[in-house]
């Protein structure tokens, strides 16, 4: 017989009367909805007091367990289908000898008629919104149990509950790729690359989300990296961390792609033909004295160059001398003695033509070379 009721509850809308309480007005339109699953309880049994028996109250506690749970994640219509049997609906033309039976059950109608308003009230005392609630009075079009006895006939008073889960809109509020009930990290912004659960990735594995990533691809995996996903460039030299084999080099060193020291060229100028420093260069020498004082770590090899006028063994002899005269400038500037070497290459490395005189000029310099 339960079966048969199921099998039979979609067609009740057509001749369903609506009571004067009915929490919701039911027309055609509620069934034409795009349900993503409908879920039927056993029937909820009232006793003669008007209370759930025992086993329907457990049934109801379970349905309230599962609506809530539901919600969660999905939007729900919850119809309360009242089944009561009303003995004068039934027997308005019976024989004269049943006439006692139809009065005797009369005096019950009211109270019967509460039974799917009881229901719904623990509903809302349990947080469901009324709104979300559907009452239906089927007077007694479907009896559970037979007639011929008040106390089998009134087994027939009971209320069917079911869960009406709607399909959920296919939204993609985000613009992502990942609609909304699905997307576990909603308001991505416009144009980000993310992960089949909606979620922003980060494909170098930096730390740095791809869209907040202004250095994407950035290798190897482990490299430290800023805010912005850039690989760090602690000494400042233009060279990265990562790729950095001399750390630590001081501001304004020119450095290799490795990130090493140059060779420098201090502007000192000499007396021709000696090796006396122009007083004009003394600041530059003071200027490098304080780099060396500020990086204790650096040692510096001081080399001398000439142009090609004159012998080539005159030349190496005043070049290392110009060297010697360097370092003697730094010493006396407070550098220790240890951190310096001098040496010199004669006219061998110009760096310019020795054909004209600017290009002699050029060549003639103190160059240096810092190392640890």
């Amino acid at each position: 017989m339960m079966k048969k009721i199921v099998q039979i509850f979609i067609g009740f809308i057509a001749s369903t009367i609506l009571s004067a309480s009915v929490a919701q007005t039911i027309d055609d339109s509620f069934f034409q909805n795009d349900f993503q699953q409908i879920i039927r309880f056993e029937m909820l049994h009232f006793n003669k007091e008007g209370i759930l028996d025992e086993k329907s109250a457990k049934t109801l506690d379970a349905a309230i367990k599962r609506i809530q749970k539901i919600e969660k994640s999905s939007s729900i219509n919850v119809t309360l289908v009242e089944h009561i049997y009303k003995a004068a609906d039934y027997y308005p033309k019976h024989i004269k000898n049943s006439l006692t039976y139809v009065n005797k059950l009369k005096g019950s109608d009211d109270t019967n008629a509460t039974y799917a308003k009881k229901i719904e009230k623990r509903l809302m005392d349990s947080g469901i919104e009324r709104a979300k609630l559907y009452l239906y009075n089927k007077r007694g079009e479907i009896l559970a149990f037979t007639d011929e006895m008040p106390e089998s006939a009134a087994l027939s008073n009971r209320v069917m509950l079911s869960i009406y889960v709607l399909k959920p809109e296919d939204i993609d509020s985000d613009k992502d790729g990942v609609f909304d009930r699905f997307d576990r990290c909603v308001g991505t912004p416009r144009g980000s690359k993310v992960d089949k659960n909606g979620c922003p990735v980060d494909s170098d594995h930096d730390g740095v989300l791809d869209y907040k990533d202004k250095c994407p691809n950035t290798p190897p995996k482990g490299v430290t990296v800023d805010a912005h996903g850039c690989p760090l460039d602690s000494d400042k030299d233009g060279v990265v961390d990562y790729k950095d084999k001399c750390e630590n080099t001081p501001r304004g060193i020119n450095v290799d792609p490795h990130g090493c020291p140059l060779n420098q060229t201090l502007k000192l100028y000499f007396k021709s033909n000696s090796d006396k420093i122009l007083k004009s260069s003394y600041g530059e020498v003071q200027k490098f004295a304080e780099f060396l004082k500020k990086n204790p770590g650096y040692k510096v090899k001081i080399i001398g160059h000439t142009d090609s006028i004159g012998k080539a063994v005159v030349n190496m002899a005043l070049s290392i001398k110009r060297a010697e005269a360097v370092k003697a400038a730094l010493v006396a500037e407070g550098i220790e003695s240890s951190r310096i070497v001098a040496t010199g290459r004669g006219e061998l490395d110009p760096i310019e033509s020795n054909r004209t005189k600017e290009g002699r000029r050029v060549n003639r310099r103190i160059e240096i070379k810092l190392f640890h």
